[in-house]
């Protein structure tokens, strides 16, 4: 079966704005920062939440268009906003490693409140084969920037040592094409990846999202590098029009 990650939409059509998201307004007392509030949401990375964090409301410029996938960013960064509908579908796949939380979106003087942000803990590393994947460690040149090197891996061990060894001296090492295996969940999580965090959904659950209409949502195969599905002529281009 294919795979697909899960990119929100580069379509003007159905962004109605390339200045999408407005303002962050976030619930957080004594107006204390974001990242020094570690009951915030975004400041939650991909862990179980056992108390009532901080959320927010996302407000949108008046010509952007409200999606079933709202673009992330900001202090929620890698963090999926979805729509009821939306996360309606996904629930009926997983039923584990996932929390949801209300939130509004704003738009003008109108208020959107079917609408969750995801918090998703339980990540399917197992599901990556390294040996067919294409891993990529950019390392420092002398004089400054970075060369990129493909590396050989075969085992999660060999890989959290790399990454590990990497992140010492500052550089990055991110898995551009993914080759899956032995894959039992139709929705997941994935690290390391291109962007740093991937949601991704089998071919059977893109169908779905499909056929119920859901907009704002685009989906990259797998196997391809983000480079090379955004590419003029390419791809994303022959299913979801140019950029």
């Amino acid at each position: 079966m294919k795979y697909y990650r899960i990119r929100f939409t580069l379509n003007p059509k159905f962004r109605g704005s390339n200045d999408y998201i407005k303002d962050y307004k976030l619930k957080i007392p004594n107006n204390k920062l974001y990242w020094e509030e570690p009951k915030f949401i975004g400041s939650v990375r991909n862990e179980k939440i056992d108390f009532q964090p901080y959320l927010l409301d996302i407000e949108l410029f008046a010509s952007a268009k409200v999606n079933d996938l709202i673009m992330d960013g900001g202090p929620v960064s890698m963090k999926l906003i979805l729509s009821g509908r939306l996360k309606e579908i996904i629930e009926s796949r997983r039923k584990t490693g996932m929390q949801f939380f209300d939130i509004n979106i704003l738009k003008k003087d109108i208020v959107y409140n079917n609408f969750w942000l995801l918090n998703m803990y339980e990540f399917n590393q197992d599901y990556i084969d390294l040996k067919n994947s294409e891993i990529i460690h950019r390392k420092k040149k002398d004089g400054g920037g970075t060369i990129p090197i493909q590396l050989n891996i075969e085992s999660i061990i060999d890989f959290e040592n790399a990454i590990e060894k990497a992140r010492e001296k500052l550089e990055i090492i991110t898995i551009e094409k993914l080759q899956l295996n032995d894959v039992k969940e139709d929705f997941f999580i994935l690290n390391y990846v291109d962007g740093g965090i991937g949601y991704l959904v089998s071919e059977t659950l893109k169908q779905e999202i499909e056929d119920a209409g859901c907009t704002g949502i685009e989906f990259q195969p797998t196997e391809l590098s983000y480079n090379e599905w955004i590419a003029p002529g390419g791809e994303r281009e022959k299913v979801y029009g140019k950029l």
